[in-house]
């Protein structure tokens, strides 16, 4: 019974129906509870998109785990035999996607008039497609992709067809006055000869990602295992692409157990440490946000709380002098509060959720694309993160109501009834 008793108390208390001063009190403390929850929540769901966003690039253009060989020792360039070994240790990944071999080498392209230094990237026949597809601004994929022809290979694994179509990015095609349909000259040097190669331009994409699409070139991994004098079942590497991205780390682990002592295996991480690393930064400005939201909104429930217990500290001596316990003020008080918080928490909730939709299906907020890698503010619903933030705060309001309990037990019904407003 004195549950209910506390409950309608707190709930007339809070609702400030008889005070006029605590109604505006109330109204500014769930104003600006809510614009802190509202906050809190926003930052969380586009540290997400960021995270998503930009992940989902570097792992687009690369893959999730990578493997490759250790330093060459000097008889030659290292490389890694696909064979059935290597393919029956990927295959038996949990969560595993896909697994391509591919081909690195570094070459000086000729468009026009202007030359770049570049990184021809080699993928095999029937690579996914899903990333660039997505990512082309002109024409189309190379025809190797989907053409099952470029598989067949003969008795000694030499390709018996070699792609001479490339994708490069919209930034490349720019600086070298080229477009689809072009002819781009290429010059690979190897074993300290020069050794140029006619190319064909059949696409444009753009990711967005400067340092990638400055620097890469894509094609078919025959051109460079040509070049070296590999037959198809060598490369310079292996791209692994999960389900679930998240697993990564421990699937990088797994792998550095079975694989043979020639082959090393990272996350692709370690390939690209400064994006990486921009995205913790990016983490701790987020996090340092939050926290001092939560402060704000800590010392507006100490604001509010203490000038509530002011302005009602005669009915809670009356409460007192007519036999209530300690514990009954208590809960009035706890309730109260809990009521107050709820409801700004509850307008900043729903505030937060409409203006990231809104974004979402938008786009209204632009970004520059070459300083933040997206040409938007990315948003996400991470819904485990948004109620450990929700969390966070009540823990902190109920940290709180320990403080007010321990200042309403100071209060003495003979020094507060005299004031009361009967």
């Amino acid at each position: 019974m004195r549950f209910h008793v506390a409950t309608f108390i707190a709930r007339r208390w809070a609702g400030a129906s008889s005070l006029r001063h605590s109604r505006h009190i109330v109204r500014m403390g769930v104003a600006c509870t809510g614009l802190c929850t509202c906050v809190m929540v926003v930052s969380v769901a586009i540290l997400t998109g960021f995270r998503r966003e930009v992940s989902e690039k570097v792992f687009g253009f690369g893959s999730h785990v990578v493997i490759q060989p250790y330093l060459p020792d000097g008889n030659g360039p290292a490389c890694i035999l696909w064979d059935s070994t290597l393919r029956r240790i990927t295959g038996s990944l949990p969560g595993l996607a896909s697994a391509q071999a591919y081909t690195l080498q570094g070459a000086l392209v000729r468009g026009r008039d202007q030359s770049q230094g570049v990184f021809f990237k080699g993928l095999p026949p029937g690579f996914d497609t899903t990333f660039f597809a997505g990512k082309m601004r002109r024409g189309r994929l190379p025809e190797f992709a989907k053409d099952e022809s470029f598989t067949i290979k003969d008795s000694n694994f030499s390709w018996q067809r070699l792609s001479q179509e490339v994708l490069v990015s919209e930034k490349l095609a720019d600086k070298l006055e080229i477009d689809t349909g072009s002819r781009l000259r290429a010059y690979f040097a190897v074993d300290g000869e020069l050794r140029p190669r006619s190319l064909r331009v059949c696409g444009i994409y753009a990711t967005g990602l400067e340092k990638f699409d400055e620097t890469y070139v894509l094609g078919h991994i025959g051109q460079i295992q040509r070049l070296n004098g590999w037959n198809a079942a060598m490369s310079d590497g292996i791209d692994i692409r999960l389900d679930d991205p998240q697993k990564r780390h421990a699937v990088a682990r797994s792998l550095l157990l079975e694989l043979p002592y020639r082959y090393n295996c990272f996350v692709c991480d370690a390939l690209f440490p400064e994006i990486f690393d921009w995205l913790v930064l990016v983490d701790a400005n987020v996090w340092v946000l939050m926290t001092i939201m939560l402060i704000v909104c800590l010392i507006c429930l100490v604001s509010l709380l203490f000038i509530l217990i002011m302005e009602r500290k005669s009915h809670a001596g009356i409460l007192r002098a007519i036999g209530g316990p300690p514990r009954l003020i208590r809960r009035i008080f706890v309730q109260q509060t809990l009521f107050i918080l709820g409801r700004g928490m509850l307008w900043g909730n729903a505030a937060a959720l409409l203006l990231c939709a809104l974004q979402e299906w938008t786009g209204l907020l632009r970004l520059d694309e070459a300083t933040y890698y997206i040409d938007r503010v990315p948003v996400g619903f991470p819904w485990p993160l948004i109620v450990a933030t929700n969390l966070s705060i009540i823990v902190s309001a109920y940290t709180l109501l320990v403080i007010v309990w321990r200042i309403l037990q100071t209060y003495h019904p003979h020094r507060t009834i005299g004031s009361a407003a009967l």
